[in-house]
């Protein structure tokens, strides 16, 4: 019994972290006009399906489960505008294995 509440504990664990992850890389993009505009030229001129990721707010909590799927549909594009940025520690918590 308390093994199997620390593998789920630790899964927890790992999956709140994922989480953590994806939201700063896309309050990182949404919080300046900028680079919202730049990822959506981007977009744009890759001839992607959507063009803007959706913002995360902690008030709307289901707003969760609407940015995660934006972020992996839009995840080559995301890795270049990091790459552009030069932002490797966004970099690396996109490429450390959570969401690719």
């Amino acid at each position: 019994m308390v093994s199997t509440h620390c593998v789920i504990h630790l899964q927890a664990l790992k999956l709140h972290q994922t989480l953590d992850s994806a939201i700063r890389i896309v309050n990182y993009i949404k919080s300046s006009a900028l680079n919202s505009r730049l990822l959506t030229l981007l977009c744009e001129d890759l001839d992607c399906d959507h063009k803007v990721l959706l913002f995360h707010t902690e008030v709307r909590w289901l707003s969760k489960g609407n940015m995660l799927p934006r972020l992996y549909e839009l995840k080559e594009e995301v890795i270049l505008f990091l790459e552009f940025k030069e932002k490797h520690d966004f970099l690396t918590m996109f490429k450390g294995g959570w969401l690719i």
